[in-house]
This record gives structure tokens, C-alpha cells and sequence, in this order.
């Protein structure tokens, strides 16, 4: 879950690896941290509210109601990165190197922390994809990890994060000439398909549901 939400090739990858390319790889870390920061606050929010708020999240009903906004919401976002990734990709147009002045290099990296937090929380897409993956994830892990369910959910989408993360810098620093369309494509194939399998599962599981529901009323009738 983590992952998908990192990978997506928008706003916050695009500044972040285009100010890893006109300054260092620094840069890239402070946006990685700002975006991480904003997709924690926004999936905490909404774990801890569902945790706590749903009285019974092991309701057959309430299951069926989660997994069904799920294949709403991440099967059209699945399949919106597939079609970006035959379109024309973007391009962080990195222009030249660029020196900084040593002195403002803590009041640079603190305004690149602030902009990936605040393109990353003012991102609809953001929002909507946290709305359909806490909606397929919460009702599983709860019913087995119970009251850690909040937890062990931020700690693992944190791991997810850091990992896209890593490797967008590792990309920056050691093979920055690699960043270019093939990347995006195959990020956004990469993407498409995580999204698409996730909504295909609760697909699968709303239609065993409602299959066995309906086959059971015509054995009883």
C-alpha cells in the first residue's frame, strides 16, 4: 500500500527528482520526507478513525461495504496509470546544475520537506487512494491483528514508502541519465497493475459473497 501511494509519477516525484537533478540528492531525501510525512498523516487518520470508529469491523455487511469502495475507487485509478503509461510521459526538464549557497542549504531543504508534505495532502488522488486501500486492508488485518491493526498498518505503509523513496534517490544519485520516459512508463505499468490487482481481489471476494448469498436463499426457498 505504501508503495503504490509513493510510486504514482506526480507532483512529488516529478519535484523531487527535478531538484535532485539541479542540486544533490539531498534534495530528493527532503521532498521524500515532506510526501512521507503528508501520505502518514492522511492514512493515520483515516486507520485510527476507522479502527476506532467502526463498533464491528468483522461485519459480513460492513466487509462487503469496504470491499465494494475499494474496487470503486483503486480499479479506475489502476487503470488510469496504465493509460499514462502509453501516453507521452511527463519530463522533470532537470535544465542544468545548479550551485547553492552553503548558507541556505537548511532553509532549502526545509522548504523542499514543506512542499512535498503540502502537494502530497493536497492532492485529490491522494485522499482517494487512501479511502479505497484502508477500505480493502482494515477489515482483514483487524479481524487478525486486532487492537495492533493501527500500528502494524502505519509501520508497514511506512517500510512501502521508504522503499520508493530509496530508490527514486539511488536513481538520482547514481544514474540520473536512467530518469526518463521508459522509467515513468514502466512506473506507471508497475502501478497500474498493483491497483488493478487490489480492486480485482475484492471484485472476487464481493462476488463469491453475493454468489453464495444468492445460492443459499435458493436452497432455502
Amino acid at each position: 500500500m505504501g508503495l503504490a501511494a509513493a510510486a504514482p509519477i506526480g507532483p512529488v516525484n516529478m519535484l523531487a527528482i527535478r531538484r535532485g537533478m539541479i542540486g544533490s540528492w539531498y534534495d530528493t531525501v527532503a521532498c521524500a520526507i515532506g510526501s512521507m510525512v503528508g501520505d502518514l498523516t492522511i492514512f493515520s487518520l483515516m486507520l485510527l478513525g476507522g479502527h476506532y470508529l467502526l463498533s464491528d469491523i468483522s461485519s459480513p455487511a460492513l466487509r462487503t461495504a469496504l470491499a465494494g469502495t475499494s474496487v470503486l475507487v483503486l480499479l479506475p485509478l489502476g487503470i488510469y496509470f496504465l493509460t499514462r503509461a502509453v501516453k507521452t510521459p511527463l519530463h522533470a526538464h532537470p535544465g542544468g546544475p545548479k550551485r547553492w549557497e552553503s548558507g541556505t542549504t537548511a532553509k532549502r531543504l526545509l522548504a523542499e520537506v514543506s512542499a512535498g508534505a503540502a502537494l502530497t495532502i493536497l492532492n485529490p488522488l491522494t485522499i482517494v487512494y487512501w479511502v479505497g486501500a484502508s477500505s480493502n486492508w482494515l477489515p482483514y488485518a483487524g479481524a487478525i491483528l486486532g487492537s495492533h491493526t493501527p500500528r502494524w498498518g502505519i509501520l508497514m505503509v511506512a517500510a512501502g514508502l521508504m522503499t520508493w523513496f530509496t530508490i527514486l534517490v539511488c536513481f538520482v544519485c547514481f544514474i540520473p541519465q536512467r530518469i526518463g520516459p521508459t522509467f515513468f512508463r514502466l512506473v506507471n505499468v508497475v502501478l497500474g497493475l498493483i491497483l488493478v490487482g487490489f480492486a480485482t481481489f475484492f471484485a472476487i471476494v464481493l462476488f463469491r459473497h453475493h454468489g453464495l448469498s444468492a445460492f443459499s436463499k435458493k436452497l432455502l426457498s
